[in-house]
């Protein structure tokens, strides 16, 4: 049995160049989009996608580019490809630009304003490095507005729950008129029978232990006459039939992930150019733009490992010396040399300059890879500059969410600089520690800011100290203590201006403000914030933009200026789309959903929330959650007190802004039971932790709840006002005031509180609008205990269901109040006594908790009910 034809035919697959066709049509008419095609290792992606590059018209332009299998992902691997392209148009952008949205940006306004449509092929991103999985998060969303196709190829049986890729694609499955799947099947068995033609091979046999992967039936074809006992002795056994040379033509080539150039592949081996055609002939390895590749990566680390270990590393070594020369170092590349070849003093030399392109390209993912390989060979530096890779690797591995082990590098930087005696390396080793640290326990990231600015002052003013004193700040601003927030953050302000660090001067007024917003003159942290913007605007910052904007929209949502808070958190959130800064918007988009719920719209609260990933970050989780759950319990919906204990568990280490909201559920969902007991359990320490803060808002709830239950009887010194005047017992002025905050629920609860019919009314008709069903069957309780005769009873399922649990009699009033009509006016439109229309007015008032009739029109507006017409 001889070899197949290299050129194997490409079957089963005309559907998916069909439909491939019909995508490039849509991208050339204006409308692009993002094709990703999913198959197991070997399955034919490559194949499908050189196979439809053939067809597409040379009217159409072509950009590609691929990932690399490095032990470390070099990173923006395909733009790096597509950027040697003349016609790609962002060869300079990708070299000079300083953040990465730049040149996402510039490339995508290629791909939108070039002259003719362009296909973009991007192969293998289940092997992407952090900052080209986020350029397809990145082009996926906005292809549409492109005359082009870009086609991602991953292999979806490597892609589980963990992989880096897995997030991304979930961010895409909501844009399903930009981003379409494709997923190629394994080959049938008829398509076997027609790759085995000529050959003496049992069909059936080898479509059933190859599984009909296409990689695998070409290969154990081209093993030889016996049929090989694994996909590894059919790579092997076409290897070791080549002679000498040849071998060690695709010997070297393996050491190389993705591809060799022919030139170096022939100074390597040591051979001359016949080897090479012998190992291209045989079909072992293939040509490709002057370069040699295998034709799946299976095969190329099968004969990578096959080979003696000695051999290996030295082939790594002579790539080292190939590659380190030149203006234009490919330096992931260099890195994956140096770490394959298991030498420390090689790895410290090659790595750290991958690590800061890495860092420059927004791949911390790799860039933590790198680190880490860094870290593997510690004993190689002196503790000093290890002590430097520890803090490095600390702050990478906290952006990636992993906290604990970056705290652990932290921890043993610091302990180095302790045992020196370099106060200002301990001071931001000190610093470094604190921010990753303040993840796990606030009160200790605390402890070393403060810790990092006694070690620092006695040096005298620098970056360092400025730094420590904003950070001191900001972590008191954080557990919302006024006086040492804000005394850190003028010492930051202060010490910046005096030498120069705009920088630190931006990021401690940027707390300061914050600090004022959320525990003094509101007004004038707001006026702070601003002007941290305006000049982020003049600089073209961006992020710092984005962070005021989220200071602004959060502290401003607790303060309960709630239509400020949303404009600003709507900017956030389309400047955080723009940038692809998830968290932010995910963040904004948590508030949005707690404002909802404190002004009543709960129907906004709960579909807000359902947008938040609940495996984001902790604090966008507690915040989300604890609206729906806070929903939940004020609607009598199952599963609050579930939901609630999940946010328990998950806020116990947080600050107590994030974590009052959950334990303020707690308390009400034990009040409405009637179980005083559990209410003062809910709050207790997070009342006690309040008194230790300078907030109103969290000693005013948290206080309130304790009243609720008996524990105290007058309001805590300052508290929010509504909550004291409610505690203090006036509930007029407590209604008033929530009423004018704009907080329905609380204006009812303050009513209720009256114990007098009348109010109680007016608090039943606000629980029954806003759906309230617990409160409102206590309001009745209440009322019957009063002696009250007429007591309104529990809307019916129909009624209940209906806007307001208004009657559809009653809505058909509501919509001619909307229209302006009179009491007379709507007993003749509905042919009833002016008298019976005053009394379904009064109803309808009642149940809308409105006092006139131009509230009840403006309410019905937001409800979505139009005024009658003729």
């Amino acid at each position: 049995m001889g070899p197949p034809d290299r050129q194997m035919p490409v079957l089963e697959r005309d559907d998916l160049l069909d439909e491939l066709g019909a995508l490039l049509e849509r991208a050339a008419a204006g409308r692009g989009v993002l094709a990703l095609v999913a198959g197991e290792a070997g399955i034919g992606k490559t194949t499908l996608v050189r196979e439809f590059r053939r067809r597409v018209d040379r009217s159409v332009g072509v950009l590609a580019g691929a990932c690399d299998p490095l032990s470390t992902p070099r990173p923006l691997s395909p733009l790096l490809d597509i950027a040697v392209d003349p016609d790609s148009g962002i060869a300079d952008v990708i070299q000079q630009a300083r953040d990465p949205y730049d040149v996402f940006a510039a490339f995508v306004a290629r791909l939108a304003d070039g002259p003719r449509p362009t296909v973009v092929i991007v192969e293998d991103i289940h092997w992407a490095d952090q900052a080209t999985l986020d350029l397809v998060r990145f082009v996926g969303r906005r292809v549409t507005g492109t005359r082009s196709l870009v086609i991602c190829t991953y292999r979806d049986d490597e892609v589980g729950p963990e992989h880096p890729l897995r997030p991304v694609l979930g961010d895409l499955a909501s844009s399903r008129d930009a981003v379409r799947r494709l997923t190629l099947r394994p080959l049938s068995a008829a398509a076997v029978g027609v790759l085995a033609a000529g050959t003496d091979v049992d069909v059936a046999h080898l479509h059933r232990v190859t599984g009909g992967n296409a990689f695998f039936v070409t290969e154990v074809l081209a093993g030889g006459e016996e049929l090989p006992a694994s996909v590894t002795d059919a790579v092997l056994a076409r290897v070791f039939r080549l002679d000498a040379d040849a071998r060690r033509v695709v010997e070297t080539t393996s050491i190389a992930p993705r591809a060799l150039e022919v030139d170096h592949a022939l100074r390597l081996a040591e051979v001359e150019l016949g080897a090479v055609e012998r190992a291209v002939h045989a079909g072992v390895v293939v040509e490709y733009g002057g370069a040699l590749r295998f034709r799946h990566e299976l095969a190329r680390a099968a004969v990578e490992e096959a080979m003696l270990g000695v051999r290996r590393v030295a082939l790594h070594r002579q790539m080292l010396d190939l590659f380190d020369t030149g203006p234009e170092r490919d330096l992931a590349r260099i890195a994956h040399h140096a770490i394959r070849t298991g030498e420390g003093r090689l790895v410290h030399r090659h790595v750290p300059a991958a690590v800061d392109d890495a860092i420059r390209r927004g791949a911390h993912r790799q860039a933590a890879q790198f680190l880490e390989a860094l870290v593997r060979h510690i004993g190689d530096v002196d503790d000093d500059r290890a002590a430097e890779i520890r803090l490095q690797l600390a702050w990478e591995l906290y952006i990636l969410n992993r906290v604990r082990d970056g705290s652990e590098h932290a921890r043993l930087a610091v302990a180095h600089h302790r045992s020196t005696g370099d106060r200002r390396a301990l001071g931001r080793a000190l610093t470094a520690q604190a921010r990753v640290d303040w993840n796990l326990g606030p009160d200790d990231a605390r402890s070393l800011a403060l810790e990092a600015v006694g070690v620092l002052e006695p040096l005298g003013p620098g970056r360092e100290l400025a730094y420590a004193y904003y950070l001191a700040g900001h972590l008191h601003m954080l557990a919302r203590r006024r006086e040492p927030a804000v005394e850190f953050c003028q010492r930051c302000v202060a010490t910046a201006e005096a030498i120069g660090a705009d920088d630190e001067r931006e990021i401690g007024l940027l707390s300061l403000g914050t600090v004022e917003l959320v525990t003094g003159d509101v007004d004038r942290g707001i006026e702070i914030l601003r002007g941290v913007i305006e000049r982020a605007d003049v600089a073209g910052d961006y992020r710092r933009r984005l962070l005021s904007l989220g200071m602004l929209g959060t502290g401003g949502g607790e303060v309960r200026r709630y239509a400020q808070a949303r404009a600003w958190l709507a900017e956030e959130i389309e400047l955080a789309e723009r940038f692809d800064e998830d968290y932010s918007g995910a963040y904004a988009t948590a508030w949005l959903a707690r404002i909802a719920f404190e002004t009543g719209d709960w129907d906004a609260a709960a579909n807000l929330t359902a947008t938040v990933d609940d495996a984001g970050a902790v604090i966008c989780r507690l915040t989300a959650g604890g609206a729906l759950a806070r929903v939940r319990v004020r609607r009598g919906d199952p599963g609050a007190a579930e939901l609630l204990e999940e946010l328990r568990v998950l806020g116990a280490d947080q600050e107590l802004q994030h974590r009052w909201p959950a334990s303020a559920g707690r308390a009400e969902l034990a009040w409405l039971r009637g179980d005083l007991d559990r209410t003062a359990e809910a709050v207790r320490r997070d009342y006690e932790l309040a008194l230790e803060t300078d907030s109103p808002w969290a000693r005013g709830e948290m206080g309130f709840w304790m009243w609720r239950s008996g524990e105290i009887d007058a309001a805590p010194p300052g508290a929010a006002r509504p909550f004291a005047l409610q505690i203090d017992g006036d509930w007029r002025a407590a209604a008033a005031a929530w009423r004018e905050l704009g907080c329905p629920y609380e204006e009812a609860s303050a009513l209720a509180d009256s114990g007098e019919e009348e109010p109680l009314r007016h608090a039943l008709a606000i629980f029954e609008r806003i759906g309230a069903r617990p409160a409102a069957d206590r309001a009745r309780a209440m009322m019957r205990d009063l002696g009250v005769e007429q007591v309104p009873p529990r809307p019916r399922a129909g009624t209940a269901a209906a806007p307001a649990m208004l009657t559809g009699r009653q809505l058909e009033v509501l919509g001619l109040v909307a229209e302006g009509l009179t009491n007379a006016e709507i007993a003749e439109r509905l042919f009833i006594s002016t008298k019976t229309a005053g009394h379904h007015v009064s109803a309808v008032l009642r149940k809308l908790g409105v006092r006139s009739r131009t509230e009840a029109a403006a309410a019905a507006l937001k409800m979505g009910i139009a005024p009658h017409s003729e």
